[in-house]
């Protein structure tokens, strides 16, 4: 029996401290924005600033509120799904998948497994964000790009452009849909007057500082897209339950105008709406994160919506597992067709 090609599976997400600690959170934040001001500017003093109020804001937060980001957690419970999924599936009887979590923000660093893993037959890159922009894949990219000669980038496939796919749209609306019961309510069949979705995506930046376009690849053209996309599907999906769905995104407001209508602008429009119940689902994430965790709780305590519900991303369901493992396999398909 031939011997089966060892493939690295390597999941590339954001990183975030796994505590309220202070210098976790000021290191994660740094590293962050370190990589950030590689394409626009932030300078050294206002990283630190940045730094050091977040990690503040994040440790009296944890004096009411002691969840901390289970982001990292759950991307490592994706590998795992990810790598039992694998080894029972049929392409287990000529791929040896290792599936590994790894961050750019956070150890272990996706550099350090990539450079770990160099010499397997072969790499596949899973960047864990369905928005492509110069500070997800890119970075992943521009590092393999710079290290890497001809032949060893014939090895290695980074799995991008989730956005565009089609396949999984539908599975973010078979998992927003398909459960009749969920976070202990009942969806009814028949749409809600009162009842509204929430969409949040990543926000981007439109414009710099300097009110120019930015240089740097920001996804915003991807992420309205995707928005779009999602949206239509699921308003015209007739087991959608909701009166209203609506577009969100959650921006960091540094370093010039972002992308609209903000959480900010759509909670103040919710000020003047009394007995509304809204759901709240990070479809800009694969994994949910100190951006997803809170926003409930938020919304509840600026404005006047009856009830907030945040529906978790999809993490490490069974649909999304066997998704993953689809575009994993016939990456690893592809690069030993190549060799």
């Amino acid at each position: 029996m031939a011997s089966r090609a060892k493939i690295a599976v390597i999941l590339a997400a954001h990183g975030e401290a796994e505590t309220t600690r202070f210098m976790e959170n000021y290191r994660v934040t740094r590293q962050t924005l370190a990589h950030a001001s590689q394409v626009m500017p932030i300078s050294g003093s206002l990283q630190k600033t940045i730094a050091v109020t977040s990690s503040i804001k994040k440790l009296v937060r944890s004096r009411t509120n002691a969840q901390c980001s289970p982001h990292n957690r759950i991307t490592r419970d994706q590998a795992d799904a990810l790598q039992q999924y694998l080894n029972a599936s049929s392409s287990a009887m000529a791929f040896d998948f290792e599936v590994y979590s790894a961050f750019s923000a956070s150890p272990p660093y996706v550099e350090k497994i990539i450079e770990e893993t160099r010499f397997y037959d072969g790499q596949v890159i899973v960047s864990m964000s369905p928005i492509d922009n110069t500070l997800s894949c890119g970075q992943l990219c521009s590092c393999l790009a710079a290290t890497r000669s001809p032949e060893e980038l014939g090895k290695v496939k980074v799995l991008s452009r989730f956005w565009n796919d089609a396949k999984l749209h539908s599975i973010y609306c078979d998992y927003l849909f398909e459960d009749t019961f969920r976070h202990g309510q009942a969806l009814s069949p028949e749409k809600e007057e009162k009842r509204v979705l929430l969409l949040l995506f990543h926000g981007t930046l439109v414009k710099d500082a300097k009110g120019d376009t930015p240089l740097f690849r920001t996804g915003r053209e991807e992420t309205m897209t995707f928005a779009e996309r999602l949206k239509a599907l699921m308003v015209s999906d007739p087991r959608n339950p909701y009166s209203r769905i609506m577009t969100v995104y959650l921006n960091h407001n540094v370093g010039g105008e972002w992308t609209k209508p903000s959480f900010e602008e759509i909670s103040a429009i919710f000020k003047a709406e009394s007995s509304v119940a809204v759901d709240l689902f990070g479809c800009g994430y694969f994994a949910d994160g100190n951006e997803t965790i809170h926003r409930a709780e938020e919304l509840l305590c600026s404005s006047s919506v009856r009830q907030a519900t945040s529906i978790p991303c999809l993490n490490s369901t069974p649909a999304f597992t066997s998704y993953l493992a689809s575009r994993v396999t016939d990456a690893a398909r592809q690069i030993m067709s190549w060799r």
